[in-house]
């Protein structure tokens, strides 16, 4: 049947694959044995001087808490290949309560209440790292990571290659890769210690620079191990001997995991001491967060694959909040682990399974087979890891970005390699803050720059009006402003029109507009530029003109005190074309002779078109001469053409209802103006209203009026005609250059 055609290759697809459940395997074992690594170091580091008795305890509760958040993780992650175990930065903090826990509880208490007390810390940060994590992830803050530029996250993943260097060097020789180790690092019997696991990581990435598979990876492992223990055995070297020259992992001694605290220990925490470090407790939430954020997303960029950082704030959350309750420390992702699972092709949530269960099984079967692992390659693996980020965020990165970009990211390099990763992402991001506002204040929020040349409102005039208009356009700056505004583009923009203001060449300035539509936020400093505009304004006798500027942009305004009251320097309008009508409303009536209250007459507009008085007498009869109120439909949206009009006194505005009932102006025609010449021409039914908004005297011209016309008297219709195109070929132009100039 054909909807089983591709059953046989569906079973064929999920049968078992013993290659990639085998890289699986591998890709988990070496992860769990990673985070037994590095939770017995943290171990040892929180469980230090008076506590070190206590390590051992302290060792399965860490383990047993990245049992727990290793399981939960793998089955709730969005991503399938998340490896999630307990972090050095909470570890680096507790370490230090823990020190002055037990120093200040020194001769005051036994070792148990110390040791109980330091675990109460423990709990205490990890339920509260998942309590802020569940919240934010429910919030779904998680996005706001995407907001910190691409390069201190390049700069992140370089500084994690570095540590991964340095952390691989504390493995295989007990001394980590520094300035003042370099001397101890070149001594032959320390040099042999580390230099294998160099040669076995090259080899590795030069493997996986020239061909990624799924099987590299465990070939190399198995390889690796059988050159190791070849070599052990050619030379006749015995275990213990291996094993006491630091080749191998110390054995471990035995760990059962048992509940810290019991009733009777609680009277034993000191809980004044704890709330003196409430500070301290309290940065490793957040730290944990911004790192974890970092950490997922550097993720998505090395693996190309899109990762849910809400969901996967609620899956750590819970997880911390789980093993929190069992005296585990916070972890979250852990960024070279789970790229290891992308760079071995291991393809399933099994990878995190088997890594939690290797610690699982360190706390109840034992672990004496990790002390058969060599130092070199478990060495090996991190430099490769470490390599591999180096090498794209240094390398590849300077052929594909910016040269600023390359230069920020190898700054953040080095403050985390001297510092810290929350130092050198805490830089990054200070610099890169500092760059986007230099930069920013180079962004013109001028979209537009116009005049009342190439800009009109949209009111018809009559042409001598226009005429003038057209002449003294200049005197009116239009501009069309854009985006957020703060210090530094409010002052471009003053310079701006200082410079528009002070040129001797163009007409003096009348007027500035300023259109708010396309402004999503002004800076409060950036008020202070707005009022030394205003103040300029007064100056130099021209004035400023606020148009369509949003209730929320109005508040920022008058809470930074720039003041709104109407004055000779100040106005304010609801949107662009009533400021505009204004502006050339006072061009207009500072010249008595094109006064727009002054009549025109229809006689001698059509006398460039119509060249004999006989010609215009015959035309008036064709005409009806109304005077209508206020409040007059003149053409209804809808109805069929029936006439056009001229209009001789009085104001007429275009409006149109859309599809949601709401009435918009299009237009506001004055004296001199035609209106209905389009339905009239086309025959087709008027697509906005007309209606008169002061007592009008216009002249009618019906279809029957006009049809009689080009039968009587063709050479008048024709000459009719051509007023019309004339005044439609203007609007026309008029169009076309306002295009014009806002496509250059």
């Amino acid at each position: 049947m054909p909807g089983n055609a591709n059953k046989p290759e569906q079973l064929l697809k999920n049968r078992f694959n013993p290659g990639k459940f085998f890289t699986n395997l591998t890709a988990g074992l070496i992860s769990g044995v990673i985070t037994i690594t590095m939770g017995t170091a943290f171990s040892a580091l929180i469980f230090a001087g008076p506590l070190s008795d206590f390590m051992s305890r302290g060792v399965s509760l860490i383990l047993f808490g990245a049992f727990i958040m290793g399981v939960f993780t793998a089955i709730t992650s969005s991503y399938k290949g998340t490896v999630v175990h307990p972090q050095e930065i909470p570890a680096v903090i507790l370490a230090l309560i823990a020190s002055f826990i037990a120093s200040a509880m020194q001769g005051k208490g036994t070792g148990e209440a110390v040791f109980v007390t330091v675990v109460a810390v423990i709990i205490l940060t990890s339920l509260a790292t998942g309590l802020f994590f569940l919240i934010l992830g429910f919030l779904k803050a998680g996005n706001l990571i995407r907001f910190i530029p691409y390069p201190v996250i390049g700069g992140f993943l370089a500084g994690t290659g570095l540590l991964l260097v340095k952390g691989a060097f504390s493995v295989m020789t007990g001394k980590t890769l520094a300035i003042a180790n370099l001397l101890y690092l070149a001594q032959p019997d320390i040099l042999i210690k580390w230099f294998p696991g160099l040669f076995l990581a090259i080899i590795l990435f030069l493997i996986l620079r020239w061909r990624k598979h799924y099987l590299v990876m465990p070939l190399w492992l198995c390889a690796s191990f059988g050159l190791f223990y070849l070599i052990m055995v050619t030379a006749h070297i015995p275990l213990s001997e291996v094993r006491a020259q630091g080749w191998l992992i110390e054995a471990f001694q035995k760990i059962e995991f048992r509940y810290p605290l019991s009733l009777s220990s609680f009277s034993q925490i000191n809980w004044p001491l704890i709330l003196t470090q409430i500070g301290n407790i309290g940065t490793i939430p957040i730290i944990c967060c911004v790192s974890m954020l970092l950490n997922a997303s550097s993720l998505e960029l090395v693996v190309r694959e899109e990762i849910d950082l809400n969901r996967e704030l609620r899956s750590v959350g819970a997880a911390d909040f789980m093993a929190g309750l069992f005296g585990g420390t916070a972890g979250f992702h852990s960024l070279s682990l789970s790229t290891l699972r992308y760079s071995m092709g291991a393809n399933n949530r099994m990878v995190g399974l088997f890594s939690a269960a290797m610690c699982g099984s360190i706390i109840f079967f034992g672990s004496s087979l990790l002390s058969y692992f060599p130092r070199p390659i478990m060495g090996s693996v991190l430099l490769y890891l470490g390599f591999a980020f180096l090498y794209q965020w240094l390398y590849e990165a300077w052929f594909k970005l910016p040269r600023l970009d390359c230069f920020l990211i190898i700054l953040i390099l080095v403050v985390i390699g001297a510092l810290g990763f929350i130092e050198g992402v805490g830089a990054g991001i200070l610099i890169a803050i500092i760059i986007f506002v230099v930069r920013y204040s180079h962004v013109n929020v001028i979209k537009h720059a116009l005049s009342g040349i190439n800009y009109h409102s949209n009111v018809d005039r009559a042409p001598h009006q226009q005429q003038v208009l057209d002449e003294k356009g200049e005197e009116i700056y239009i501009l069309k402003l854009q985006g957020f505004i703060f210090f530094g583009t409010a002052n471009n923009l003053f310079e701006d029109i200082r410079k528009r203001a002070n040129d001797r060449i163009m007409m003096p300035l009348r007027s500035v507009i300023l259109d708010f539509r396309l402004v999503n936020g002004v800076d409060s400093s950036a008020v202070n530029s707005f009022s030394k505009m205003r103040q300029h304004a007064e100056v130099h006798s021209y004035v400023l003109v606020f148009t369509q500027i949003s209730a929320e942009l109005f508040n920022q305004f008058k809470r930074g005190g720039f003041d709104f009251m109407d004055d000779e320097s100040f106005h304010m309008f609801p949107d662009l074309d009533l400021g505009m009508e204004w502006c050339e409303n006072e061009i207009l009536c500072s010249i008595d002779s094109v006064c727009i209250e002054k009549k025109q007459n229809l006689e001698d507009q059509l006398q460039d078109f119509l060249l004999s008085s006989v010609r215009i007498d015959h035309f008036l009869h064709y005409l009806e001469r109304q005077e209508v109120p206020e409040g007059y439909y003149l053409i209804k949206q809808g109805d069929p053409p029936h006439s056009l009009y001229y209009l001789e006194s009085g104001q007429v505005t275009v409006t149109l209802r859309n599809e949601y009932g709401q009435t918009v102006r299009l237009r506001t025609m004055g004296p001199g103006t035609v209106v209905g010449e389009l339905g009239l021409y086309l025959s087709l039914p008027s697509t906005a209203s007309v209606v008169t908004i002061k007592q009008s005297v216009f002249f009618k011209l019906t279809v029957e009026a006009l049809r009689s016309m080009e039968e009587k008297e063709p050479e008048l219709a024709a000459a009719f005609h051509r007023f019309i195109i004339h005044r439609m070929g203007e609007r026309l132009a008029y169009t076309n250059q306002l295009l014009q100039v806002l496509m250059d």
